[in-house]
């Protein structure tokens, strides 16, 4: 740089160019990242380890026989192998009720094979209290520490048995997650209760996170022929995986399709791609029993406003057509007439919907045509489960209280 441009501080041209350089480098680096970012997520191969997430277990030690080693009661736990539909074998845990186990005798027999003296307690705790089949999320296997926290306040604060199964390709579950597959998996649970002696009004579906998606299924399917569990719980659910990538920002701030907005059908075609289709808002009508879904507004992972989409889906028979849009935006007679309409819907949908707002801790609301609940807390993040209010949502809303 030479004396004259010191003192004026504007850089030479060649300095300009240096710098102009290293920012088309930056620049296109980042659009490289990007277009492989968005490559990789169109792969089926990427699609199935992001989505199920099933090779990741944090644990890295599976001693599923012993499911003491996990900090659950000696006996409190039957360690199991099912049979799915397609003649996989799956990886499950079966939790007496608090109730239930403290009538046992106590030290419990060894848990050291498949013929644990335990299981033929099975029949007896399912018809003396209710049972519920809970479908986890992605990630880890049905020993998780943020699992077991769930299975000991079912057990204890709703005096529930609680079925804990791992899909196709977690644990110690044979075969590779699809969709098809894991509904499957679910319904070789409910099978299991059923052919031990659990009663359909007895057992609840319980879904979480990835399980949402798996609990729809298998809600639907019962629905379609005429069988009514219990309920059907969703915590932290998400509408359809499509929604979801819509919505999804890379490292927590790069939004994954938006950039690809700006080229006609782009978006499209990276959601025409998928491999997994999970999309439980089309499942909804299909569902017949009670449902409560709830979720945190600070869930980072899926955003509250798929829970919202979900309660919507399931109150829409109950209330007239959301308006069109009006065809000419100049027009005040089609305006009045859309703005009328929107009043009517809203209107209906205080009728049909008691809300209830608890000072600090959310927002409870539910259909009074039909048992249909969400619960919007403040705080909970994704493991919402873990909540005593929603514990006990569950137990006021689905008749365990």
């Amino acid at each position: 740089m030479s004396r004259s441009e010191k003192h004026s501080g504007v850089p030479s041209p060649s300095v300009m160019s240096r710098i102009l350089k290293q920012v088309r480098r930056v620049l296109l680096g980042a659009v490289v990242a990007y277009v492989l970012a968005v490559l990789l997520v169109m792969t089926p191969f990427i699609q199935t380890r992001v989505l199920y997430a099933h090779h990741i277990d944090f644990l890295w030690y599976n001693k599923f026989d012993h499911p003491e080693n996990y900090g659950l009661a000696p006996g409190k736990t039957v360690n199991l192998q099912m049979q799915s539909s397609d003649n996989l074998t799956l990886g499950a845990w079966f939790l007496f009720s608090d109730p239930f186990y403290r009538s046992l005798p106590y030290p419990p027999p060894s848990n050291t094979d498949f013929s644990f003296p335990q299981r033929q307690h099975i029949p007896t705790a399912l018809q003396t209290h209710p049972t519920i089949l809970f479908l986890h999320g992605n990630t880890g296997t049905r020993a998780h520490h943020l699992r077991t926290a769930l299975y000991t306040a079912f057990t204890s604060r709703l005096a529930a048995n609680v079925l804990a199964i791992d899909y196709r390709g977690f644990g110690d579950s044979e075969g590779h997650p699809t969709v098809q597959g894991v509904g499957k998996d679910a319904k070789a649970g409910w099978d299991y209760l059923i052919s031990q002696g659990a009663k359909p009004e007895d057992v609840l579906i319980v879904g979480h996170s990835l399980g949402t998606a798996i609990a729809g299924l298998l809600a639907a399917e019962l629905g379609r022929e005429g069988i009514h569990p219990r309920g059907t719980v969703l915590m932290s659910p998400f509408s359809s995986v499509r929604k979801l990538i819509d919505e999804y920002y890379l490292f927590g701030f790069l939004p994954l399709l938006r950039p690809l907005s700006v080229i006609p059908l782009a978006p499209r075609l990276v959601t025409w791609s998928l491999v997994h289709r999970f999309d439980t808002l089309t499942l909804v009508p299909d569902i017949k029993s009670s449902v409560l879904i709830a979720h945190a507004d600070d869930d980072k992972d899926i955003p509250v406003t798929h829970a919202s989409l979900l309660f919507d889906a399931f109150l829409s028979p109950y209330l007239p057509p959301p308006p069109l849009y009006p065809l000419n935006p100049l027009s005040p007679t089609e305006w009045d007439n859309y703005t009328s309409k929107d009043a009517l819907r809203a209107s209906k949908r205080h009728e049909v919907v008691s809300t209830v707002e608890i000072d600090g801790y959310g927002v409870h609301e539910e259909m009074q045509a039909a048992v249909v609940a969400l619960l919007r807390t403040r705080r909970g993040g994704h493991d919402i489960g873990r909540v005593e209010g929603v514990q006990d949502a569950i137990g006021g809303c689905l008749g365990f209280y």
